[in-house]
Protein backbone atom coordinates (compact mmCIF):
# COMPACT_ATOMS: atom_id res chain seq x y z
CA UNK A 1 0.00 0.00 0.00
CA UNK A 2 2.77 2.07 0.96
CA UNK A 3 4.22 1.66 -2.43
CA UNK A 4 1.56 2.27 -4.42
CA UNK A 5 0.91 5.62 -2.48
CA UNK A 6 4.47 6.38 -3.47
CA UNK A 7 4.19 5.81 -6.94
CA UNK A 8 1.11 7.70 -6.97
CA UNK A 9 2.81 11.01 -5.60
CA UNK A 10 5.80 10.64 -8.47
CA UNK A 11 2.88 10.60 -11.09
CA UNK A 12 1.50 14.05 -9.53
CA UNK A 13 4.72 15.83 -9.41
CA UNK A 14 4.66 18.31 -12.31
CA UNK A 15 7.55 17.86 -14.34
CA UNK A 16 8.82 20.80 -16.45
CA UNK A 17 11.65 21.05 -19.57
CA UNK A 18 15.00 22.93 -18.90
CA UNK A 19 16.76 24.00 -22.02
CA UNK A 20 19.91 22.90 -22.55
CA UNK A 21 22.76 24.22 -24.08
CA UNK A 22 23.45 22.32 -27.14
CA UNK A 23 21.03 22.12 -29.93
CA UNK A 24 18.84 25.60 -29.04
CA UNK A 25 16.57 26.78 -32.37
CA UNK A 26 18.09 29.82 -34.34
CA UNK A 27 14.66 31.83 -33.03
CA UNK A 28 15.38 31.00 -29.25
CA UNK A 29 18.79 31.84 -29.85
CA UNK A 30 17.82 35.03 -31.46
CA UNK A 31 15.69 36.19 -28.15
CA UNK A 32 18.24 35.09 -25.99
CA UNK A 33 17.07 31.93 -24.12
CA UNK A 34 19.98 30.48 -22.70
CA UNK A 35 20.78 27.25 -20.77
CA UNK A 36 18.88 26.35 -17.56
CA UNK A 37 16.03 28.54 -18.81
CA UNK A 38 12.38 26.09 -17.94
CA UNK A 39 9.40 26.06 -20.16
CA UNK A 40 6.14 26.75 -17.98
CA UNK A 41 3.89 27.71 -20.27
CA UNK A 42 1.85 27.94 -23.74
CA UNK A 43 -0.56 30.55 -24.04
CA UNK A 44 -0.48 30.71 -20.47
CA UNK A 45 -1.40 27.25 -20.19
CA UNK A 46 0.60 25.04 -17.42
CA UNK A 47 2.90 22.89 -19.98
CA UNK A 48 3.98 19.39 -18.50
CA UNK A 49 4.81 17.30 -21.58
CA UNK A 50 8.10 16.13 -23.48
CA UNK A 51 9.96 16.94 -26.53
CA UNK A 52 7.14 15.02 -28.26
CA UNK A 53 3.94 16.90 -27.10
CA UNK A 54 5.92 20.25 -27.06
CA UNK A 55 6.23 19.50 -30.64
CA UNK A 56 2.71 18.87 -31.17
CA UNK A 57 1.64 21.78 -29.16
CA UNK A 58 2.62 23.51 -32.22
CA UNK A 59 0.57 21.95 -35.04
CA UNK A 60 -1.18 24.25 -36.04
CA UNK A 61 1.99 26.72 -37.39
CA UNK A 62 1.18 28.05 -40.97
CA UNK A 63 4.40 29.86 -42.12
CA UNK A 64 2.23 31.54 -45.32
CA UNK A 65 0.05 33.58 -42.41
CA UNK A 66 2.69 36.41 -41.69
CA UNK A 67 0.48 38.41 -39.23
CA UNK A 68 -0.46 34.97 -37.28
CA UNK A 69 -1.25 35.58 -33.45
CA UNK A 70 1.98 34.51 -32.00
CA UNK A 71 2.53 31.36 -29.42
CA UNK A 72 3.13 33.07 -25.70
CA UNK A 73 5.72 31.15 -24.14
CA UNK A 74 6.54 31.59 -20.18
CA UNK A 75 10.02 30.90 -19.14
CA UNK A 76 11.38 31.01 -16.01
CA UNK A 77 14.91 32.15 -15.26
CA UNK A 78 16.73 32.12 -11.93
CA UNK A 79 13.50 32.57 -9.38
CA UNK A 80 11.51 34.84 -12.04
CA UNK A 81 8.90 34.29 -15.09
CA UNK A 82 8.92 35.96 -18.20
CA UNK A 83 7.13 35.56 -21.62
CA UNK A 84 7.97 35.35 -25.22
CA UNK A 85 6.27 35.65 -28.47
CA UNK A 86 7.18 33.07 -30.76
CA UNK A 87 6.30 33.26 -34.10
CA UNK A 88 7.22 30.19 -34.92
CA UNK A 89 8.01 26.71 -33.19
CA UNK A 90 10.23 26.81 -30.65
CA UNK A 91 13.17 24.32 -30.76
CA UNK A 92 15.66 22.83 -28.33
CA UNK A 93 16.74 20.30 -26.86
CA UNK A 94 15.35 19.78 -22.83
CA UNK A 95 16.32 17.83 -19.73
CA UNK A 96 13.98 17.45 -16.99
CA UNK A 97 13.48 19.70 -13.68
CA UNK A 98 13.80 18.17 -10.33
CA UNK A 99 10.76 17.41 -8.30
CA UNK A 100 11.84 20.35 -6.06
CA UNK A 101 11.87 22.64 -8.84
CA UNK A 102 8.76 21.15 -10.55
CA UNK A 103 6.45 22.03 -7.39
CA UNK A 104 8.23 25.76 -6.82
CA UNK A 105 6.87 26.83 -10.28
CA UNK A 106 4.04 24.73 -9.58
CA UNK A 107 3.25 26.62 -7.11
CA UNK A 108 4.41 30.70 -8.76
CA UNK A 109 2.74 29.54 -11.73
CA UNK A 110 -0.28 29.88 -9.63
CA UNK A 111 -0.05 32.93 -9.27
CA UNK A 112 0.36 34.55 -12.53
CA UNK A 113 -1.73 36.43 -14.14
CA UNK A 114 -2.59 36.98 -18.10
CA UNK A 115 -3.59 38.94 -20.31
CA UNK A 116 -5.39 38.68 -24.23
CA UNK A 117 -2.64 36.52 -25.95
CA UNK A 118 -3.27 38.35 -28.90
CA UNK A 119 -2.31 41.39 -27.11
CA UNK A 120 1.11 40.63 -26.55
CA UNK A 121 4.15 41.24 -28.28
CA UNK A 122 7.77 41.50 -27.92
CA UNK A 123 10.62 44.03 -26.22
CA UNK A 124 14.27 44.34 -26.89
CA UNK A 125 16.02 45.34 -23.78
CA UNK A 126 19.13 46.96 -24.35
CA UNK A 127 21.08 48.44 -21.73
CA UNK A 128 25.03 49.38 -20.73
CA UNK A 129 27.55 49.01 -18.13
CA UNK A 130 25.69 51.24 -15.38
CA UNK A 131 22.55 49.45 -15.81
CA UNK A 132 20.84 52.44 -17.52
CA UNK A 133 18.12 50.80 -20.18
CA UNK A 134 16.45 51.44 -23.08
CA UNK A 135 13.41 49.68 -24.97
CA UNK A 136 11.68 49.17 -27.91
CA UNK A 137 9.02 46.93 -29.21
CA UNK A 138 9.38 44.55 -32.44
CA UNK A 139 5.93 45.13 -33.57
CA UNK A 140 5.93 47.71 -36.65
CA UNK A 141 4.74 51.33 -35.63
CA UNK A 142 2.70 52.85 -38.73
CA UNK A 143 3.51 55.93 -37.66
CA UNK A 144 7.08 55.64 -38.91
CA UNK A 145 5.31 55.01 -42.51
CA UNK A 146 3.44 58.75 -42.32
CA UNK A 147 5.42 61.08 -40.03
CA UNK A 148 8.41 60.39 -39.89
CA UNK A 149 9.39 62.83 -37.63
CA UNK A 150 7.43 62.36 -35.21
CA UNK A 151 8.37 58.74 -35.22
CA UNK A 152 12.07 60.02 -34.02
CA UNK A 153 10.53 62.01 -31.74
CA UNK A 154 8.49 59.26 -30.05
CA UNK A 155 11.32 57.00 -30.03
CA UNK A 156 13.99 59.91 -28.88
CA UNK A 157 15.91 59.44 -32.28
CA UNK A 158 17.03 62.81 -32.21
CA UNK A 159 20.26 62.82 -34.29
CA UNK A 160 18.40 61.14 -37.18
CA UNK A 161 15.58 63.66 -36.71
CA UNK A 162 18.14 66.35 -36.95
CA UNK A 163 19.45 64.66 -40.49
CA UNK A 164 15.70 64.52 -41.81
CA UNK A 165 15.05 67.98 -40.83
CA UNK A 166 17.94 69.44 -42.53
CA UNK A 167 17.10 67.13 -45.82
CA UNK A 168 13.36 68.62 -45.51
CA UNK A 169 15.00 72.14 -45.62
CA UNK A 170 17.29 71.66 -48.17
CA UNK A 171 14.40 70.53 -50.93
CA UNK A 172 11.79 72.69 -49.46
CA UNK A 173 14.18 75.64 -50.16
CA UNK A 174 14.77 74.14 -53.73
CA UNK A 175 12.05 72.67 -55.51
CA UNK A 176 8.23 71.68 -53.75
CA UNK A 177 8.53 68.89 -55.79
CA UNK A 178 11.94 67.73 -54.57
CA UNK A 179 10.45 68.12 -51.36
CA UNK A 180 7.12 65.84 -51.69
CA UNK A 181 10.17 62.79 -53.28
CA UNK A 182 12.42 62.94 -50.41
CA UNK A 183 9.58 63.35 -47.97
CA UNK A 184 7.87 59.72 -49.52
CA UNK A 185 11.47 58.24 -49.56
CA UNK A 186 12.15 58.75 -46.23
CA UNK A 187 8.59 57.27 -44.77
CA UNK A 188 9.84 54.25 -47.22
CA UNK A 189 12.70 54.28 -45.88
CA UNK A 190 11.61 54.70 -42.24
CA UNK A 191 8.88 52.05 -42.71
CA UNK A 192 11.60 49.48 -43.95
CA UNK A 193 14.57 49.90 -41.72
CA UNK A 194 12.70 51.04 -38.61
CA UNK A 195 13.55 48.00 -36.49
CA UNK A 196 17.20 48.44 -37.10
CA UNK A 197 17.21 51.90 -36.70
CA UNK A 198 16.01 51.92 -33.17
CA UNK A 199 18.85 48.74 -32.41
CA UNK A 200 21.28 51.06 -34.08
CA UNK A 201 21.11 53.97 -31.91
CA UNK A 202 21.16 52.00 -28.92
CA UNK A 203 24.01 50.85 -30.00
CA UNK A 204 25.30 54.50 -30.48
CA UNK A 205 24.74 55.11 -27.09
CA UNK A 206 27.06 52.71 -26.02
CA UNK A 207 24.08 50.00 -24.80
CA UNK A 208 24.27 46.70 -25.59
CA UNK A 209 21.90 43.84 -26.26
CA UNK A 210 20.92 42.31 -23.24
CA UNK A 211 17.08 41.12 -23.45
CA UNK A 212 13.71 39.91 -25.12
CA UNK A 213 10.55 39.72 -23.28
CA UNK A 214 6.85 39.96 -24.40
CA UNK A 215 4.50 42.14 -22.86
CA UNK A 216 1.32 44.08 -23.53
CA UNK A 217 2.46 47.37 -22.48
CA UNK A 218 5.50 48.94 -22.30
CA UNK A 219 5.26 49.62 -18.58
CA UNK A 220 4.49 45.34 -18.22
CA UNK A 221 8.47 44.87 -19.81
CA UNK A 222 9.80 47.20 -17.73
CA UNK A 223 8.56 45.67 -14.63
CA UNK A 224 9.75 42.23 -16.59
CA UNK A 225 12.82 43.84 -16.58
CA UNK A 226 13.52 44.96 -13.27
CA UNK A 227 12.28 41.30 -11.98
CA UNK A 228 15.49 39.57 -13.52
CA UNK A 229 17.39 42.50 -12.64
CA UNK A 230 16.96 45.07 -9.84
CA UNK A 231 19.72 47.50 -10.69
CA UNK A 232 18.58 48.00 -14.03
CA UNK A 233 17.54 51.54 -14.59
CA UNK A 234 15.29 53.24 -17.20
CA UNK A 235 14.96 56.89 -18.28
CA UNK A 236 12.36 58.57 -16.58
CA UNK A 237 11.64 56.40 -13.85
CA UNK A 238 11.23 57.58 -10.23
CA UNK A 239 13.54 57.15 -7.56
CA UNK A 240 12.12 55.34 -4.71
CA UNK A 241 13.86 57.86 -2.02
CA UNK A 242 13.48 56.73 1.50
CA UNK A 243 11.21 58.80 3.52
CA UNK A 244 12.11 61.13 5.94
CA UNK A 245 10.55 60.47 10.02
CA UNK A 246 9.19 63.62 11.25
CA UNK A 247 10.02 65.09 14.88
CA UNK A 248 7.46 62.01 16.45
CA UNK A 249 8.79 59.46 14.51
CA UNK A 250 12.24 60.42 15.04
CA UNK A 251 11.62 60.53 18.79
CA UNK A 252 10.00 56.97 18.68
CA UNK A 253 12.67 55.72 16.62
CA UNK A 254 15.28 57.07 19.23
CA UNK A 255 12.79 55.38 22.36
CA UNK A 256 12.67 52.14 20.35
CA UNK A 257 16.64 51.69 19.73
CA UNK A 258 17.15 52.61 23.12
CA UNK A 259 14.90 49.68 24.25
CA UNK A 260 16.58 47.16 21.98
CA UNK A 261 19.95 48.10 23.91
CA UNK A 262 19.10 47.59 26.99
Amino acid sequence: MALEDNQSAATHVPQFLKVRKDGIGQEAVSYLIKEGDVLVAIDGELFLGDSEALNAAFDDYDPTIVDDVAWLITFWREGTFFNLCFKAPLRAKFDFVTPEEGILLSEGFSKLVFGPIDAYQNFEIFRDLKKNASLHSTKSDPLASYAPLLWMLNNRLYYPMLAIIIVYGVTAATSTLLFVLSYILVCLYAKRAQLNLLRSYHLFEDKFFWLVVGATSETEARESCKALDSDVKFRFDKENLPQKLNRIQRKNARENQSTSDN
